[in-house]
């Protein structure tokens, strides 16, 4: 994706965070970066829906079936648990997991 449609993509998206009952899956980095693992050209689009919508309204996926050849499994983990550097770990906790959980009330 061209880096002026995802940010214009990603303004949309931000819009959409003043719905309580909207969230945000932040998990197709691998898929649509210009750039090779870490990905870090969609750092700052993570970054600002993150900060839209909070960490208990944003989940982590794998995305894998749309783009194996562009990242592995591991890769696509480590991405959000280890590379992107502005979530603290409680932020990884609620967006790898416990945010889905709690949508669903299984938690």
């Amino acid at each position: 994706m061209r880096a002026g449609r995802t940010l214009e993509v990603v303004g949309q998206v931000e819009q959409l965070a003043r719905y309580p009952n909207v969230s945000v899956k932040l998990s197709a980095a691998p898929n649509l970066s210009n750039q090779a693992y870490p990905f870090t050209d969609f750092n700052e689009p993570i970054r600002r829906l993150f900060n839209a919508y909070g960490p208990q309204r944003c989940y982590w996926g794998t995305d894998l079936t749309n783009g194996f050849a562009r990242a592995s499994y591991r890769q696509r983990v480590t991405h959000f648990t280890e590379a992107l550097d502005f979530l603290s770990e409680a932020d990884r906790d609620w967006i790898m997991g416990r945010a889905l959980m709690a949508r669903l009330n299984w938690a």
